[in-house]
């Protein structure tokens, strides 16, 4: 092969290898939006904790466990979201919503985590 061919085939084939690997990569979330998916699901924690829904704490705590990757900074993000909207429900003396409502609420939440975090 001439250096010549040899020179336009690098140029040619690097772009394209490239491109292939962009077009077939699975996106991915930014650390913003996953802590974001995660803090929101730490709040509606607090709030399930407040109104003594059991049920729902077990399973936001299972979504979280399932989903998110094993890092201690999601695991903090969830806890502090928790604590802020727990001591927040307090001090604001809100009433704690209807049990169907609230069941609905978190499931969308936890399909929203599950979507962000199966992105990657």
């Amino acid at each position: 092969m001439l250096l010549a061919e040899k020179h336009w085939m690098q140029y040619f084939i690097t772009p394209f290898v490239l491109a292939s690997l962009i077009a077939t990569s699975p996106v991915v979330a930014d650390d913003e939006t996953r802590y974001d998916a995660v803090k929101a699901l730490g709040r509606l924690n607090g709030i399930a904790l407040q109104c003594k829904y059991i049920d729902q704490v077990s399973r936001m705590k299972q979504a979280v466990v399932e989903t998110v990757p094993k890092e201690r900074s999601f695991g903090l993000a969830f806890d502090q979201a928790a604590n802020d909207s727990f001591l927040a429900f307090i001090q604001e003396q809100s009433p704690c919503p209807g049990p169907a409502g609230f069941e609905k609420d978190v499931a969308q939440q936890i399909e929203l985590l599950q979507q962000t975090f199966n992105m990657q």
